[in-house]
């Protein structure tokens, strides 16, 4: 390797296989080195990525995407390439929240009433929207349009009933807590569709183009960057970018308005006023960046940018902290920081062997549904968000840490 990409930390540990380096950020020394060379090695081999893989410290395997096993939490440079399935269909996923002038202790009382009024305000799982507000028919996002053709009509309706709706899995809507006491919204979604849609038409798209090596593109879907085709690619994810965070931003303001109802402190500061405070991040994209004296596109797949002073939000579980920090700027991660805990239990085994005592001891002091069909999402199925912000120490820098007072999720 040159000299110029060595990085030598405690926290960081090279796994080098052929001439490919995956460079991880753990600090658990349980690393699954096996699971990694198995996610990554198809790409290795490719040649495709350049320098080194950055792997941050809430890794864990994904769900296997047209033939290649993504790995959450990787960030993957390349110089010439844009990886379709890397990114997938989640894209645009990422985390608003907003400090609140409102006390903790001031909502203890109506939580469970709180909980109903948020689930009523904001769809979740499956569901979409029944009504469609003037506010979202307004948005100026509904004025764009896909390079790709895909906007129909048809698909247009299905989109603007899916705004501003939260989605299923991981997805979640917390009110938590800062330790001055003071109470914060944060919410976790993607675009829906729409990136799914985004995805499927250009892997199929890719693989109708001239000169292709069907065989590689079957196990690594890609574009080089220079052609029409990439760039249109990049312009429509720009466009599920876009909905993605406004669909966040438009949960958001209802969610405020919904404590509101509860809250006269936050009446008098202003719904919208305190909107206006938003932070948002996302961690499921491809952006061109400088690096390490070189320009890169940068494949984030769970991972945030966090440049120097950059603010970032970092999720534990739904029974655990969440953090708000800031980059250090660490061209060695490009840049990048963790998206949140990361798994350690498959949802399957979740489910299988985390019994309902169990579930409901982790979220002791938590409101929440208490539906046992979220045992997938119990933060026995996670990593422990401390030893995963001790991981990276040299990527962000924590400013707030916070305590979730109530948890809903991506359920019907």
């Amino acid at each position: 390797m040159e000299k110029r990409f060595r990085y030598r930390q405690k926290n960081v540990r090279d796994i080098t296989v052929d001439d490919g380096l995956v460079r991880v950020w753990d600090t658990t020394g349980d690393l699954d080195r096996q699971g990694i060379l198995q996610a990554f090695l198809p790409l290795l081999r490719t040649c495709f990525v350049s320098p080194y893989i950055a792997l941050m410290p809430d890794h864990h395997l994904g769900v296997r995407q047209s033939g290649i096993g993504s790995m959450v939490g990787s960030v993957i440079p390349t110089q010439e390439v844009l990886l379709l399935a890397v990114i997938g269909g989640d894209i645009g996923c990422g985390v608003t929240a907003v400090k609140l002038p409102v006390e903790a202790t001031d909502l203890r009382n109506v939580l469970p009433q709180l909980r109903d009024n948020l689930r009523a305000a904001i769809p979740t799982g499956a569901a979409h929207n029944a009504n469609v507000s003037r506010r979202v028919e307004e948005n100026s996002l509904w004025q764009q349009d896909l390079q790709c053709g895909l906007l129909t009509n048809r698909l247009k309706r299905i989109l603007i009933r899916q705004f501003a709706s939260l989605g299923g899995g991981n997805h979640f809507l917390e009110l938590q807590e800062d330790a001055d006491g003071s109470t914060w919204l944060m919410l976790h979604s993607g675009s829906r569709t729409l990136g799914v849609r985004i995805k499927d038409y250009y892997i199929e798209a890719g693989s109708e183009q001239v000169g292709i090596d069907t065989k590689a593109y079957r196990r690594i879907p890609h574009l080089p960057a220079a052609c029409d085709l990439a760039v249109a690619y990049l312009s429509d994810l720009g466009f599920a970018l876009t909905f993605a965070r406004e669909s966040r931003k438009e949960m958001m303001r209802r969610a405020i308005e919904v404590v509101a109802l509860h809250s006269r402190t936050l009446q008098e500061a202003g719904t919208e006023t305190v909107a206006e405070r938003m932070l948002d991040v996302a961690h499921n994209y491809v952006a061109q960046e400088t690096h390490l004296g070189e320009t890169y596109y940068v494949h984030r797949k769970g991972a945030i940018r966090a440049l120097d002073g950059e603010t970032v939000m970092i999720p534990g579980s739904m029974g655990t902290a969440s953090y708000i920090a800031e980059g250090r700027g660490n061209d060695f991660a490009f840049c990048s920081c963790s998206h949140g805990a990361g798994r350690v239990m498959s949802r399957h085994a979740a489910t299988r062997s985390i019994s309902n005592k169990r579930f409901a001891e982790s979220m002791a002091g938590v409101e929440h549904e208490g539906d046992i069909r979220l045992k997938d999402e119990s933060p026995l199925a996670y990593k422990d968000i401390h030893t995963v912000m001790r991981g990276q120490k040299d990527l962000v820098r924590i400013q707030t840490e916070l305590s979730p007072i109530m948890s809903i999720k991506g359920v019907n």
